[in-house]
């Protein structure tokens, strides 16, 4: 069986359209959509997420939407792409919002991005707009960037993306901060936070401490914690350790950053600031995801469990 970290190593070969097969996008040809809509759940959430967030930088001219729901939200466009995303292909949420899509009241268009399942089943029956590609031994959360390049592969088809690969980003070279913060964080609860702007980072990097290494991860974005969250470190609770993801900011609030770390510090609470990594927002997306993939690979060593198993979630679902 392929390795956990050998897919950890070769994350970089998911950074393009090369694992990608399609069936039916030139149906979506002449589409335009005045807002795009991703669904998906968990691991499977992850690339709309990213979407959402490198949207500007990526040259998307309509309002993007990530729906991490059973239900989708009161929508006030009149002609939507909905692109429904589940690794699986099973994820019960996912198939009941394209049920729902596919009978929007005023028409949508609809395209699908899975490993096979229900969706590709349903997919390859109604001849929508399909990306898919082989799961190999990845989980969802393994497999972010492959799914993110078959949105793109998608949206590509009818707005005027600008994408680069990232196929030569090398994950091995996180390899060794990575351990050094699994090392940090070993036996404490991981408090993960960013500015507004990487707030998607703080998401990802939970969920992936969260699964992986099952540790109770959190996140939230600063400075709006400063003026709440902190507060309930009064008492003092010495079983946290804060990971600080840090872009260019301001000397003020750089300063803010470090005074809370201080304060916090005193009680017992240790904190890692961690700048990001890279050109522009995507390339510092994927080197931070790339890390956060790494610390919770040596924290799941470390706590000695399974990589790859979720119990509690699998219980859920049963």
């Amino acid at each position: 069986m392929i390795s956990y970290e050998k897919n950890l190593l070769e994350f970089g070969r998911q950074l393009s359209f090369k694992k990608l097969a399609f069936y039916f996008l030139e149906k979506l040809a002449g589409a335009k959509p005045d807002g795009v809509v991703v669904c998906g759940m968990g691991g499977s959430g992850i690339p709309g997420t990213i979407l959402k967030k490198l949207a500007g930088e990526l040259g998307i001219p309509v309002p993007t939407v990530s729906v991490r729901d059973r239900t989708l939200p009161r929508l006030f466009f009149k002609k939507p792409l909905f692109i429904f995303v589940s690794f699986s292909g099973e994820t019960a949420e996912t198939i009941a919002n394209l049920k729902s899509a596919l009978a929007y009241k005023s028409g949508a268009d609809v395209a699908i991005v899975t490993a096979g399942g229900k969706l590709k089943s349903i997919a390859q029956e109604k001849r929508l707009p399909l990306v898919t590609f082989h799961p190999e031994n990845l989980t969802s959360r393994e497999a972010s960037g492959t799914m993110f390049y078959g949105l793109i592969k998608i949206l590509k088809v009818i707005l005027p993306v600008k994408v680069s690969s990232f196929e030569s980003l090398n994950a091995n070279k996180f390899k060794g901060p990575g351990k050094k913060l699994a090392e940090a964080a070993k036996n404490r609860n991981v408090l993960v936070y960013t500015d507004s702007n990487f707030s998607h980072l703080g998401c990802i990097w939970k969920t992936n401490l969260n699964e992986t290494a099952k540790v109770p991860a959190f996140t939230n974005v600063y400075p709006e914690l400063n003026h709440n969250e902190i507060a309930g470190f009064e008492k003092g609770k010495s079983d946290w350790i804060i990971f600080w993801l840090k872009d260019k900011i301001s000397s003020g609030t750089d300063r803010k950053i470090k005074l809370a770390a201080k304060i916090l510090r005193k009680r017992g609470i240790k904190s890692v600031e961690i700048p990001l990594m890279g050109k522009n927002k995507s390339e510092k997306t994927w080197n931070g995801i790339a890390l956060s993939h790494w610390i919770a690979f040596y924290l799941a060593k470390a706590n000695g469990v399974d990589l790859r198993k979720t119990k509690i979630i699998k219980q859920l679902k049963k």
